[in-house]
């Protein structure tokens, strides 16, 4: 690939990790169903996607393929798709369900992938290399998100959305760790996922709490609907 091209993926898959990094706290603070979080929800959607697509072809163009940061990739997809379409599963869409089923069979793939490169680079000294914690961090989510069943359970769909988000933002910070925290040791980085599954978990609970029973208003951003 010619030097333009490469210099512009380059930036893309920069510039979208970076935008994607700053504006996830303000969505997470946001008035959850509120217009800030629906207009930045989606400035991190389409920023973090055109960074992750980026980063795909840039693994891909070498001449020997980056086969780990394909797989890490596809998950991260995995995460953003699904947490795109639950709002929109909750409308009734069908094709929408469809695809979520898609990129949750993608996603599982793809991160038994990330667990196989994991286990072949793993020693004694450093057990936990970030292929192999992202693959089983992936999925965990993926294995979770299977078991909702869509329009027959429509009570759930922010969880399903909020898992897949919070799974996104966690990938933003092994990103961020990665491009521009280089000194930080592999073993460090591996830990993210290990890190930010107890959170996802907490939440799935919370707002699981909350969502039962007759659809919520909006809820704020301590995952407290109201009544």
């Amino acid at each position: 690939m010619t030097e333009p091209y490469y210099t512009a993926l380059r930036a893309l898959h920069m510039g979208g990790g970076w935008l994607a990094f700053a504006v996830a706290p303000v969505v997470l603070l946001a008035r959850k169903g509120g217009h800030r979080h629906i207009m930045y929800g989606r400035c991190f959607l389409v920023a973090f996607t055109v960074g992750i697509i980026a980063g795909l072809l840039l693994a891909a163009i070498r001449s020997e393929p980056v086969i780990g940061l394909l797989l890490f990739g596809l998950v991260t997809l995995f995460f953003l798709g699904t947490g795109y379409l639950a709002p929109r599963i909750r409308r009734g869409s069908r094709m929408g369900f469809s695809l979520d089923r898609a990129l949750t069979f993608l996603g599982a793939l793809a991160s038994i992938g990330m667990i196989t490169e994991g286990l072949q680079v793993a020693t004694l000294r450093a057990p936990l290399p970030s292929d192999l914690t992202f693959g089983l961090f992936g999925l965990a989510i993926a294995g979770a998100h299977a078991r909702w069943r869509g329009a027959s359970d429509l009570s759930r769909w922010r969880v399903e959305h909020l898992t897949s988000l919070l799974a996104a933002y966690t990938v933003s910070w092994h990103f961020i760790l990665l491009q521009y925290a280089e000194a930080v040791p592999e073993a460090a980085r591996g830990a993210v996922p290990i890190l930010g599954l107890p959170i996802i978990l907490w939440a799935r609970k919370r707002v699981g709490q909350v969502t039962t029973g007759s659809e919520p208003q909006l809820w704020t951003g301590t995952l407290v609907a109201r009544r």
